[in-house]
């Protein structure tokens, strides 16, 4: 057993990450509401595995899925419903040629094929799916939504080219736009299974796919990511590297910090993190496996740094991902260099 690595990360302060639906001309932004009536903002997990995906591919040369989805889209389309499709173990290879399916998992149903039954290995089978190996929690954020709105008035744009649409109406007024904004510190959870990457799982057990160099790569290309995260919104790119990171490699399958992060900001705009709370969280792992534990920050965030140092034997965020990759080739006996 190979166990799981997860990870707690509180980000950079970023701001509006996630709209919902509009309501007329406001843009609303994603929102929880708390117990005392108040409201927190929120990342999806969708958005965020999404800038993780595009990360991957813009710099880690990663193979999405969407060529492939084309290709048998394009197939279906161009020849009739076909009774039977067959598919065998070549399938399965080229699929984990994809770091996308791999990572987080995918479903090809028989309407996928144009087929009316689809048949996998000599089995009549509805659909072929692989449940994600990578979980991500909804990012929340820390500081409150207080209401803010943003009211946008391109008058550059409408005198270059809106106007010139109905000459017309050109002296007619510009409807207003409006969005809500949030500047706020997130935190969200990762888990990785590290021993679901590479395989494929049947009801009869587990098979080997890719070699253990590829496996690590791709575990430690996603640290690399989730270190350098960003998010592109709106027209422009928001920070969401950590800025404070808690979690390690364990056997038992539990992200165990998830839940456990509580901070607040102060009145110069720092955060005061609660590290009791960490502190009793870490009781709850075995204590064979406390010290698998691993803490990082950044300098300047938070108002009771020195202490969260001393506590936590925290490390720079830079060292904690390098000493997880490190512990990840380890783990595929990959030696590391």
């Amino acid at each position: 057993m190979k166990g799981m690595l997860t990870l707690t990360i509180i980000t950079q302060r970023a701001t509006s990450l996630n709209y919902g639906e509009n309501i007329g001309n406001v843009s609303i932004l994603k929102k929880l509401s708390l117990g005392d009536n108040s409201q927190i903002t929120y990342v999806s997990d969708k958005a965020l595995k999404y800038d993780i995906r595009r990360k991957g591919k813009e710099e880690k040369e990663w193979k999405l899925l969407d060529k492939l989805l084309r290709e048998h889209i394009e197939n279906s389309t161009r020849d009739r419903t076909r009774e039977r499709v067959d598919l065998d173990d070549s399938f399965v290879r080229r699929l984990f040629e994809y770091q996308e399916f791999d990572l987080f998992g995918g479903l090809f149903t028989k309407d996928l094929f144009n087929a009316k039954n689809l048949y996998f290995r000599g089995q009549k089978v509805d659909s072929i799916k692989r449940s994600s190996p990578v979980k991500i929690t909804y990012a929340f954020s820390i500081s409150k939504f207080q209401g803010d709105m943003d009211f946008m008035n391109n008058i550059d744009a409408f005198n270059r080219y809106i106007k010139h649409i109905k000459p017309e109406e050109s002296d007619r007024q510009q409807a207003i736009p409006q969005s809500e904004q949030h500047t706020a510190h997130y935190c969200y959870t990762i888990a990785i299974d590290l021993d679901r990457i590479g395989v494929w799982e049947t009801e009869n057990g587990t098979e080997e796919v890719i070699p253990a160099e590829e496996k690590a790569k791709r575990v430690k290309d996603l640290l690399d990511i989730i270190r350098t995260l960003s998010r592109q919104i709106r027209g422009r790119y928001e920070n969401l590297s950590p800025v404070f990171v808690i979690g390690g490699i364990y056997s038992i399958k539990n992200p165990f910090f998830m839940g456990c992060v509580s901070a607040k900001e102060t009145e110069d705009g720092k955060l005061l993190l609660d590290i009791n709370r960490l502190l009793d969280c870490k009781g709850i792992i075995p204590e064979e496996e406390r010290d698998n534990t691993l803490c990082g920050l950044l300098s300047g965030f938070f108002a009771n740094e020195q202490e969260i140092r001393e506590k936590l034997n925290c490390k720079s965020v830079g060292e904690v991902f390098e000493e997880l990759k490190n512990k990840v080739g380890e783990i595929y006996g990959v030696p590391t260099g």
